[in-house]
């Protein structure tokens, strides 16, 4: 293992975020065994733009066995990267249930209002206002995927099995089994092959992969705060998203567990009036939160249907051909 390499970060330097990207190539560049990077980080605030930068060079670290450590220099930083969990993330060892830990709360937790205040800056002129934990969360989208990207830290690739069950609950009411493989590697490789796939049934992988990948929400779509709402028996952070180039869907909601950083649903709503909710459920596979179940609900001009879908035979950490995210693009 290399020694680890050093960099210091004011997290209001506009250089900020080039010259932490430009650590991580040149770390990339040097080809040294297991990489390191310890960055220390100085400021009242952490904005989303800088955890969007430092998660992406995370990834691109741990794709060759590499790991990245933020070392907060202000109890304001370090009360930040607790609440967001991203303390476990970006630490040393790469192994996130070793790694040492500040105390940070659950899920609406009482917390000061003076560690708070620094993780919502006013606008303009005049000091930064405290807020909820809720409020903290739920208006900072980016920091929500980066929690649900890095919801499995350790987790580089797998391959397993979908079963889907089709029934067409407007004429010509057909029912159709349908079965993939599912493919995953780090840092945003997600794709869904099925092994035969009938002509109305097409759009489907398009549908599946869409969900599976979130790594890439922020570049395809304008994502704002929607609140909380109820989802089986629990309350969950929705985000609004819009696509950046629009297509036939008016816009897509997420409803995310902060509970576990699981996506519980999403819901995509055509122009034409049409919908398609998709709702999902995980357990723990071989230490991993994997998806286990998804149902979808589809609403579209001149076509009813529900869509059942099961997952099994996961093989974690496996190699995956490169040569299979290109198969559907």
């Amino acid at each position: 293992m290399s020694n680890p390499t050093h960099l210091k970060l004011a997290v209001d330097d506009e250089s900020a975020r080039a010259r932490f990207e430009a650590a991580v190539d040149a770390i990339l560049g040097a080809n040294v065994p297991s990489p390191r990077l310890i960055v220390a980080l100085d400021g009242d605030a952490l904005p989303p733009a800088l955890i969007g930068t430092l998660v992406a060079g995370l990834r691109r670290l741990r794709e060759v066995g590499g790991a990245i450590a933020v070392e907060p220099c202000t109890p304001a930083l370090r009360d930040a990267l607790a609440l967001y969990g991203l303390d476990r993330v970006f630490a040393l060892p790469l192994d996130p249930e070793t790694a040492p830990r500040s105390p940070r709360p659950r899920w609406f937790p009482r917390v000061a209002s003076a560690a708070l205040a620094v993780l919502v800056t006013a606008t303009g002129a005049g000091p930064a206002k405290a807020a909820s934990a809720t409020e903290v969360e739920t208006s900072d989208p980016a920091a929500i995927i980066a929690r649900v990207i890095e919801r499995n830290p350790n987790l580089s690739s797998y391959q397993g099995r979908m079963h889907v069950d089709i029934r067409l609950i407007s004429f010509p009411f057909v029912r159709e089994h349908l079965d993939a493989t599912t493919y995953y590697k780090r840092p945003s490789n997600y794709e869904v092959i099925f092994d035969r796939l009938p002509s109305y049934a097409r759009g489907f992988e398009k549908l599946y992969t869409d969900v599976g990948d979130p790594s890439n929400w922020e570049k395809r779509f304008v994502i704002t705060p929607a609140g909380e709402v109820d989802f089986d028996h629990h309350r969950d952070l929705a985000l609004h998203l819009v696509q950046r180039v629009r297509g036939m869907i008016d816009h897509e909601t997420v409803l995310v567990d902060p509970a576990t950083w699981s996506i519980d649903q999403i819901r995509y709503d055509y122009y034409n009036g049409g919908s398609i909710t998709m709702s999902q459920s995980f357990r723990n596979v071989g230490g991993y939160l994997m998806l286990v179940s998804q149902r979808a609900d589809i609403a579209i001009p001149h076509v009813r249907a529900v869509a059942y879908g099961s997952y099994s035979d996961y093989q974690t950490n496996v190699a995956v051909d490169p040569a299979v995210f290109q198969t559907n693009n």
